[in-house]
């Protein structure tokens, strides 16, 4: 038996290398970041959908809306193999995987800056120029979250990449050397 990473892995490449045949990646990935949004609004749904004693017929009544509603018959399709073989708590780990392989084929890089107080959107700009060039990525998207701990400065975070520039880790820093 498949792990859920691995389940979730081999789905998301099918679906990511069916769609890219067709051109119809972006609109693949954001039909299926609009359900992922569904799940993540409504976590009884996924819950209802993979319980064994809820009745088929009402599953396929909950499912049948985001059915109807896609324009694209693999994300369709999809969803009716994960509900026919329970697997609809799969779908989130899916669209992840999936929006991971658009990013790095288009080497779009998430990131969270850290910063005392909210940045404006021309510094928020500026950092994600700055970091872009720096991680060679075509596109950097920048999430603000304010730490008052850090006294000044900003650290760039993204999945493997750390920059701290903040006060606090100078101060920290200088300490250390005085102290040796």
């Amino acid at each position: 038996m498949l792990d859920k990473i691995t389940f979730a892995k081999r789905y998301s490449k099918a679906l990511y290398e069916v769609l890219e045949e067709q051109n119809a990646v972006e609109t693949g990935l954001k039909e299926l970041l609009s359900i992922k949004q569904v799940f993540v609004d409504n976590p009884s749904l996924e819950q209802a959908l993979t319980d064994v004693s809820f009745p088929e017929d009402k599953k396929e009544s909950l499912i049948k809306p985001l059915i109807d509603n896609s324009d694209v018959d693999y994300v369709k399709n999809l969803l009716k193999v994960l509900l026919g073989s329970n697997k609809m708590d799969e779908l989130t780990l899916i669209v992840e995987e999936f929006e991971q392989s658009y990013n790095e084929k288009n080497k779009i890089v998430h990131a969270d800056a850290v910063s005392v107080v909210p940045l404006t959107d021309e510094q928020k700009d500026n950092l994600a120029s700055a970091f872009k060039a720096r991680v060679g990525a075509n596109e950097v998207i920048l999430d603000n979250k304010v730490d008052q701990s850090l006294i000044g400065g900003v650290i760039l975070k993204s999945s493997n990449v750390i920059f701290d520039g903040s006060v606090k880790t100078k101060i920290n820093n200088i300490k250390k050397l005085l102290l040796s």
